[in-house]
């Protein structure tokens, strides 16, 4: 009995001792400091327009750090109609408040149609009939912006308005 216990001891030392090790030996590498916004872009479905991928994430990397760069995906609307239309993306946050700093370009091609407040986005795309345009969201947040974006979950929605030209 006695020697079974000796041996449990040992085993449970020689464990921890290993273990300790191997930690100390990995050096984890000490954290930025900064503490990013974790946002998210979903396009919701249209009945006008053929929007691709629908109802999943576009944005390929969703951890933004203020004043480092910016986080984008793109999303294809094809016109369904037989007629032209203009497009206008709306974004609105799933849950929560969205952040007033928040900024977003959005392109088609390599035309530039809004750059600003995610909160004032107001553009438009005129789409021919049966025609298809690839759009590009790129979402960002200045510096300044660190206290009112660092560590929130931002959930985005992606709506299109639809109206004939000159409606």
């Amino acid at each position: 009995m006695k020697t079974t216990s000796i041996a449990r001891w040992t085993g449970l030392v020689a464990g921890m001792s290993l273990a300790l090790v191997s930690l100390v030996s990995a050096g984890v590498p000490a954290g930025t400091g900064e503490l990013p916004a974790h946002v998210s872009l979903v396009a919701e479905r249209s009945v006008k327009l053929g929007v691709t991928p629908v109802g999943r994430e576009l944005l390929r990397e969703h951890r933004l750090v203020p004043g480092r760069g910016s986080v984008s995906g793109l999303v294809q609307v094809s016109n369904l109609t037989g007629g032209a239309l203009e497009l206008r993306p709306r974004l609105r946050t799933v849950r929560g408040e969205l952040p007033g700093e928040l900024r977003v370009e959005v392109s088609a091609g390599s035309r530039t149609l809004y750059a600003g407040a995610v909160a004032r986005l107001d553009t438009k795309l005129r789409l021919a009939a049966r025609a298809a345009q690839s759009v590009r969201f790129r979402i960002s947040a200045p510096a300044r912006a660190a206290g009112d974006v660092r560590g929130r979950f931002v959930d985005l929605s992606l709506r299109w308005t639809t109206e004939r030209p000159g409606g």
